[in-house]
């Protein structure tokens, strides 16, 4: 249950944090399932919510150099979800290392869209399998907020994205949004269309959130030591292999999150630089489905427990 309440304002930073007063709130996927009880982390309320957002400086703690009050920054999930921070609120306490500066030219709401679907994407995409020109990239769920960034990812490094999506109202937005090609249908129907469109050389990369019997059916379609990323599990169903097929063509099986960018900053760098160049190109922008102000944080949930979204979900402060 979501549920506010009111607090005492936040104490003075301590070394190494930064109090921000938060503007917007970037609305997860992992704050439904953490709320569901369906993360990799099980709630213990009553606790916070919330890895993702944008607001202004208020007062830095002992320590910090790269920010000042007054400054505009966003908040980078350097945190684990319901521990002793959480974006779900006016005014947060954060680490420093968790915070970015918020890219020239973007409103608030479009700098709480932007990180994790961007770095989420690039981390898997370039950083991990680099993603060269040419290759065939298999986005499915493509119309979330990682998905749409995984097919400007993918674009911007010359691959060709395929997108999925069960909804067929879905598919004229995903080839506007520059998907190559969309695949509509469950696990049972698109294993055909994707080997059609890519013949025999196959997939170099499937991105997928689903997992269970989806993930599954991508295993024929995935060409010589391709890779299938896992980053959700949309699907309830167990993820089961067929080995023989996995070991003919050697193809790797990787989960990933978000945090293997944000614990290693040689990585967090790269995707910065990466993100802050194809903004500028106009290659890579933060897309937004709708927006909530946080006092209806539940109705926002809702919506995204209904997949009708084509983006990112924002509450407003």
């Amino acid at each position: 249950m979501l549920e506010f309440v009111d607090r005492p304002d936040c104490p003075p930073p301590a070394a190494q944090e930064v109090l921000v007063d938060v503007r917007a709130i970037g609305v997860n996927r992992a704050d439904v399932a953490f709320r569901s009880g369906h993360y990799l982390v099980q709630p213990s309320p009553p606790c916070g919510l919330g890895i993702e957002g944008a607001g202004v400086v208020r007062a830095v703690g002992a320590g910090v150099t790269r920010f000042t009050a007054g400054q505009r920054v966003c908040i980078l999930p350097g945190f684990l979800q319901g521990g002793a921070y959480a974006t779900y609120a006016t005014a947060g306490l954060f680490p420093a290392a968790s915070l970015i500066e918020t890219p020239g030219g973007l409103d608030d709401r479009q700098a709480a869209a932007l990180w994790v679907s961007a770095l989420t994407a690039w981390g898997a995409l370039v950083e991990l399998a680099r993603l060269a020109p040419g290759d065939f990239a298999l986005i499915s769920a493509a119309s979330s907020s990682v998905g749409l960034a995984a097919i400007e990812v993918a674009r911007a490094v010359g691959a060709i994205p395929i997108a999925t999506t069960r909804n067929p109202a879905k598919v004229a937005e995903l080839l506007a949004a520059g998907a190559t090609e969309v695949v509509v249908g469950d696990h049972s129907a698109v294993a055909g269309p994707i080997s059609d469109i890519t013949g025999p050389a196959g997939l170099r990369i499937a991105f997928d959130p689903i997992a269970g019997r989806f993930a599954e059916a991508l295993v024929p379609c995935m060409g010589e030591e391709g890779i299938i990323f896992i980053y959700g599990g949309l699907s309830d169903e167990p993820t089961r292999f067929d080995r023989r097929a996995m070991i003919a063509k050697g193809i790797s099986l990787t989960g990933y999150m978000l945090g293997q960018v944000l614990r290693r900053p040689e990585r967090l760098e790269r995707g910065r630089g990466f993100v802050l160049d194809h903004l500028e190109k106009g290659t890579l922008t933060p897309r937004i489905d709708r927006s909530f102000p946080l006092a209806s944080a539940a109705e926002a949930h809702r919506y995204m427990e209904s997949n009708a979204q084509l983006g990112k979900i924002v509450l407003t402060v």
